[in-house]
């Protein structure tokens, strides 16, 4: 507000002189010469200081009040445009996740303010060690910090951190002889961008994954993002089944034709899933994301939903709408991130002519892509009112026809060898006894 008020005033002031000196060039030349000189001047004065009070009121919008580090805020900014930009170039970018080990045991023992002592002084130790590089170093929240690496590989950022810790471990701080590992110490997850990920939320979610992991090996270590090491325990994937089950449900009393392409395109993931070079966190990924990826649908009027003749322009247009609303209603439940890319991509295709973002071939994550292939050949082989219904060998053939340009070719015909091996075996012993 005081920097607006002074530029205000500022600027009054400049335009009443303007007009004064105006009418004395008009009548008085050379005195209306030199006060134009001192115009100039005081301007001049006005401008750099409204620059430096904008500069400093914009500094401490983007940084942490208690290290100077930028905050949270700010660098989820940054790491969006950084992520933008080495997809555009194809060049390497890291993402780091710091964890001060036993900080709140480090508060109990020592009291607050010295824990914020503590931080300042890793906030100091990571700009000292980052001095000279182009990595961007922030406090995300709380005793975690977060190094974005451009031009640097996952491998080159492991080097780098592992480095950084071991000499953490030697920086001696008052009270740390009071937590578990007597010296200052951080666990930290790694992850490089993939052409695969589709924005930079995803970057965030597996270094924090990462970064999970290396606090589960027993903290003071450094962890690279994989998918081998990141899968939930079998208990734990069948309370998330169970609880994105309820939620399919809720579609029995508004389109049960919805509730009942879920269950079958989550029986298909189950099958496909077994026969894809795919980790075990892959293989959950797409099992729950098939159950729930119409989840947006609850969002549509019954009327649109049931509608048995064909779509009108608008109506097809709120339909397409789905796939956001599903990512808004599972955005809700941290545990359920994974799922967000099948839920809000499943309709991308790989020609790039998809929705809702016109993703194109690799540009879509891979569980997407498989995804796709399922959700359309059920599309295609389920009774509706506006469509007619393919047999199971004339939606093989329409796979056949579109793969490479709606479908993934590689995924495709994996489920192609899926349906000939498996269901058309059986609905020819059906058929014929």
């Amino acid at each position: 507000m005081g920097v607006l008020l002074e530029s205000f005033v500022g600027y009054l002031v400049t335009l009443l002189l303007s007009l004064v000196l105006a009418i004395l060039l008009y009548e008085q030349r050379y005195f209306g010469l030199f006060l134009f000189t001192v115009l100039v001047v005081i301007l001049s004065i006005i401008l750099r200081k409204f620059l430096y009070l904008y500069q400093e009121a914009s500094e401490r919008a983007n940084k942490d009040y208690l290290t100077g580090l930028y905050n949270h805020g700010y660098f989820k900014e940054l790491l969006i445009d950084y992520f933008r930009n080495s997809k555009l170039s194809n060049l390497s970018l890291s993402l780091a996740m710091l964890d001060l080990d036993d900080f709140k045991k480090y508060n109990d023992c020592n009291g607050h303010l010295q824990g914020d002592e503590l931080l300042k002084f890793f906030g100091d130790l990571l700009q000292a060690e980052t001095k000279g590089t182009n990595y961007v170093v922030a406090r995300y929240g709380g005793e975690e910090f977060a190094i974005l690496m451009p031009n640097t590989t996952k491998e080159e950022a492991f080097l780098f951190l592992n480095r950084l810790r071991k000499q953490v471990n030697d920086t001696y701080f008052t009270g740390v002889e009071y937590i578990p590992y007597r010296c200052l110490s951080f666990s930290c997850g790694i992850v490089e961008a993939e052409r695969g990920m589709y924005d930079s939320g995803e970057l965030i979610h597996k270094a924090d994954q990462a970064l999970y992991y290396a606090k589960a090996q027993g903290k003071n270590n450094v962890q690279i993002f994989d998918e081998h090491n990141i899968s939930l325990s079998v208990l734990e994937f069948k309370e998330d089944l169970d609880a994105l089950e309820q939620q399919v449900k809720i579609f029995l009393s508004k389109d049960v034709y919805t509730y009942r392409h879920s269950k079958r395109v989550f029986t298909y993931a189950l099958e496909m899933s077994e026969r894809l070079d795919l980790t075990d966190h892959e293989k959950q990924t797409l099992i729950l994301g098939a159950l729930i990826h119409d989840i947006g649908k609850l969002e549509i009027p019954r009327d649109i939903l049931n509608k048995k003749g064909k779509l009108e322009q608008h109506e097809w247009e709120i339909i397409k709408k789905h796939v956001i609303w599903g990512k808004e209603i599972l955005s809700t439940e941290k545990r359920f991130e994974d799922v967000l890319p099948l839920v809000e991509l499943h309709h991308e295709r790989y020609d790039g002519k998809g929705y809702p973002y016109g993703l194109k071939g690799e540009e879509i994550p891979k569980l997407a892509r498989v995804l796709c292939v399922i959700d359309s050949f059920d599309a295609m082989t389920t009774e509706r009112p506006y469509q007619r219904t393919k047999t199971f060998e004339e939606a093989v053939v329409e796979l056949r026809r579109c793969a490479g340009t709606q479908f993934d070719p590689v995924y495709a015909e994996k489920f192609i060898e899926l349906i000939e091996s498996r269901y058309l075996p059986r609905i020819k012993e059906q058929m014929f006894g």
